[in-house]
C-alpha cells in the first residue's frame, strides 16, 4: 500500500479531520492532498473488504472441522454401543445415548447444479414441483425511488401510500439538498470512475426556496 506521509501534509488534514468542523481549507493547492488521502482510504477499505471474505472463509472451513470431528466422535459412539451389543445407554445426571438406524438418503453437495438438473427434469414433463420452490427476491432501485417519491410528494399521493405501510413514513426520509465532489486519479479508467459515481462524498447546502428535492447521491456524512 502506497504511503504518502513524504507528499502531503498528513497530520495537517489528520488534524481538521479530528476537529469534526467542515470548513474551507486555507490553501487551494491542499485539494490535491485531500484526494489522494481519500485515494488511500479507498485502497484501505478495499484491503478490508478483501480480509472480510477470507475470514468469512476462514470461519467456514474451522466449521467444516468442526462438524467432521462431531463426525467422527458420534462414529466412535456408534462402534463402541455395537461392540458392547448395546442399543443405548444412560449415565444418570448427565446424559442419554442411544443408537438407531436411519435410511439411506441423498445429499445435494451442489445446489445451484441441482437446479439445473431439476429444471431440465422439468422441461422433460418430470413433477418437480414439490423439490424445486420458486423464490421471487425483490430489490429498491434507490435512484428510481427517489425519483418515484419526489413525484408522489409533489402529487399528493406520497401520504396516502405510506399509511398502507406498518411503520409509516417512518420507512423513508427526505434529505436536504447535497454538492457534491468527484474524484478523477489520472489512472483511473472510465470504468473505475463509473464505480466510484455512488460513492461521492456529500456536502448539504441551503435551498433557498424551502423546497428541497430527494438527492440520488448514496453517500451522506459517513463518507466523510
Amino acid at each position: 500500500m502506497l504511503e504518502y506521509e513524504d507528499v502531503f501534509r498528513r497530520k495537517e488534514l489528520q488534524d481538521i479531520f479530528a476537529s469534526g468542523e467542515v470548513k474551507p481549507l486555507d490553501d487551494l493547492y491542499l485539494l490535491e492532498d485531500v484526494a489522494l488521502t481519500i485515494k488511500e482510504l479507498d485502497r484501505k477499505k478495499d484491503f478490508y473488504k478483501g480480509y472480510k471474505k477470507k475470514k468469512s472463509q476462514d470461519v467456514s472451513d474451522a466449521i467444516k472441522v468442526i462438524d467432521n470431528k462431531v463426525k467422527f466422535y458420534k462414529s466412535i459412539m456408534v462402534s463402541t454401543l455395537e461392540s458392547n451389543n448395546e442399543k443405548s445407554v444412560k449415565f444418570p445426571g448427565s446424559c442419554n445415548i442411544s443408537s438407531r438406524n436411519q435410511k439411506s438418503k441423498w445429499v445435494v453437495n451442489d445446489e445451484e447444479e441441482f437446479i439445473v438438473v431439476l429444471q431440465e427434469a422439468q422441461k422433460a414433463g418430470e413433477d418437480v414441483d414439490d423439490v424445486l420452490e420458486k423464490v421471487v427476491q425483490y430489490n429498491v432501485r434507490k435512484r428510481e425511488a427517489s425519483k418515484l417519491l419526489e413525484i408522489w410528494d409533489q402529487s399528493g399521493k406520497l401520504e396516502g401510500f405510506l399509511k398502507k405501510a406498518k411503520q409509516g413514513s417512518d420507512i423513508i426520509i427526505k434529505e436536504p439538498s447535497k454538492k457534491t465532489i468527484a474524484i478523477k486519479f489520472l489512472e483511473d479508467t472510465e470504468e473505475d470512475i463509473d464505480n466510484k459515481a455512488a460513492e461521492e462524498v456529500s456536502v448539504p447546502i441551503k435551498d433557498k426556496e424551502d423546497n428541497i428535492p430527494i438527492s440520488s447521491v448514496a453517500a451522506d456524512y459517513d463518507s466523510l
